[in-house]
């Protein structure tokens, strides 16, 4: 039986996920997180940022007694770029070429500085191609690689936040075809389309929980700490403290679904048929209210995503409540699924 260690590197937390098949049944073998300490512009100083996260890995893995060598990270989306690509009837030697030449239209560095991947997610009648292309610079790879080389892992994949997440839904709502996605992050958020297990479209929301709280902490003139505790206790109910927390987080509240509005847009123009659900995850995914408003001025049907459905987790005794908190864990659970379904 063997297990694969999914990682979530986010802006503050890495997230960790071990997961194995056991006679064909999906199971849960360990969980955990851990702060990694704060570093300023990890653009800039990406390697003493990825130094941090090398410690808290190495710790993490070491406090819930994770053997397993095998670990599947995922790439920060703001840094993965991605696009849908259709192409006409190609050999599959002349796809890549014809890609690079696509590339050229959304990647906004010199080709040879960035590495593409593809799949092939569609081919009609005609042998015409629809292609999910990402990219991503070679040097964040490159990082990743030493990163994970220098602490004894066996990096089976380097993964963009959507290609993980699918998973997840495929195991979690076999019986939905069409699905976007807001995965609501720290700092970044990322929204995707995804179509029979396939993604269409991903790409990343320069706002997240960070936003909301922030907007929380100017309008009422609290600190940081405190403006996030009113945010999880209270969110969008207008009932709750005269409707203040509400008023103050609606501007970017209404930024996030006016994005996701565009995004339902796109979806029944591409796929040519709406979307049937939409999937909130991420730690600021359980922000009270916030299913019930989305649902009212989009008119679509939101689900908080439960990660955790259809793995058996009995063998883990977590501190966590994963049926409440289950969604903060869903990409690393998502990274560590790959191979297993």
């Amino acid at each position: 039986m063997s297990s694969i260690v999914g990682i979530d590197i986010g802006q503050s937390t890495v997230k960790i996920a071990c997961i194995s098949d056991d006679n064909s049944k999906i199971v849960l073998n360990a969980i955990g997180e851990s702060k990694i300490p704060k570093t300023e512009n990890k653009e800039i100083n990406r390697d003493k940022f990825l130094i941090e996260v090398g410690k808290e890995i190495k710790g993490l893995l070491g406090d819930l007694k994770i053997k397993s060598k095998q670990t599947v990270v995922s790439l920060p989306e703001n840094e993965v770029m991605s696009r849908l690509v259709r192409l006409p009837p190609l050999k599959d030697s002349e796809i890549m070429d014809a890609l690079r030449f696509e590339a050229e239209t959304f990647v906004p560095f010199p080709l040879d500085q960035v590495s593409i991947d593809y799949e092939v997610i569609e081919k009609d009648d005609a042998g015409r191609l629809n292609i999910f292309v990402i990219a991503a610079k070679n040097d964040l790879i490159n990082s990743y690689l030493k990163l994970f080389k220098s602490i004894g892992l066996e990096l089976l994949a380097l993964e963009s936040p959507s290609n993980a997440l699918r998973r997840v839904l495929k195991l979690g709502t076999p019986m939905v075809e069409r699905v976007v996605v807001v995965d609501i992050g720290e700092k970044y958020s990322d929204i995707s389309s995804i179509n029979k297990s396939n993604v269409y479209f991903s790409r990343p929301l320069s706002v997240g929980g960070e936003s909301l709280t922030r907007a929380i902490s100017l309008n009422l003139s609290l600190d940081m700490a405190s403006a996030e505790e009113y945010k999880k206790a209270y969110g969008m109910k207008e009932s709750e403290l005269e409707g203040k927390i509400r008023a103050a987080i609606m501007p970017v509240f209404n930024d996030i679904s006016e994005e996701i509005r565009k995004t339902l847009a796109l979806f029944n123009e591409d796929i040519g048929k709406p979307a049937e659900l939409l999937i909130l995850t991420g730690g600021g995914a359980n922000l009270p209210g916030m299913a019930e408003e989305l649902t009212k001025i989009l008119g679509i049907e939101v689900q908080v995503l439960q990660p955790f459905v259809n793995i058996d987790t009995t063998k883990v005794q977590s501190v966590y409540n994963l049926n409440t908190e289950g969604c903060r864990f869903s990409l690393s659970v998502g990274l560590a699924l790959r191979s297993l379904i």
